[in-house]
């Protein structure tokens, strides 16, 4: 199984703030039967996106960067502040970057919770549409070969 167009759309739509044409999108993929190629990209798109943020010279950044990062996010987008949960958020960023786990975390919250990351890293780094359109081939290269 590999990532569909569709799917891909619909995490384009979430990173272009689309909210609407995101979900839309979900509800096709449900309906479908396609969200698990869906959580494959997602997954494949944050661990991309964390390490754009936090790699440097295959060096991790310090977890204090990671931690101000998840607080900073957590203040500057109120409307997301309740729903990330500093804790879980520190974790999921942590083994993006292979520095830690989220065994014990229900697999729903981590999803969510990379989505909600996801944006703010995507937002701050602030790609153009060439830019994003290469962020996505990788991540959806990424999701292939692990589903493979």
């Amino acid at each position: 199984m590999a990532v569909t167009d569709e799917q891909v759309a619909a995490l384009r739509a979430q990173l272009q703030g689309r909210s609407d044409e995101h979900v839309r999108w979900l509800d096709h993929l449900e309906e479908t039967g396609a969200t698990d190629g869906y959580v494959a990209l997602v997954t494949g798109a944050f661990f991309e996106a964390a390490d754009r943020r936090f790699l440097e010279d295959d060096q991790v950044a310090e977890e204090s960067e990671i931690v101000e990062f998840v607080a900073v996010t957590r203040a500057a987008h109120p409307n997301v502040a309740d729903d990330l949960d500093p804790s879980v958020a520190e974790r999921v960023l942590l083994h993006a970057l292979g520095k830690g786990s989220v065994q014990g975390i229900d697999g729903g919250k981590v999803l969510a919770t990379q989505l909600l990351l996801m944006g703010a890293l995507i937002s701050e780094a602030d790609l153009n549409e060439a830019e994003l359109e290469t962020f996505l081939t990788k991540a959806r290269g990424e999701a292939d070969a692990h589903l493979d």
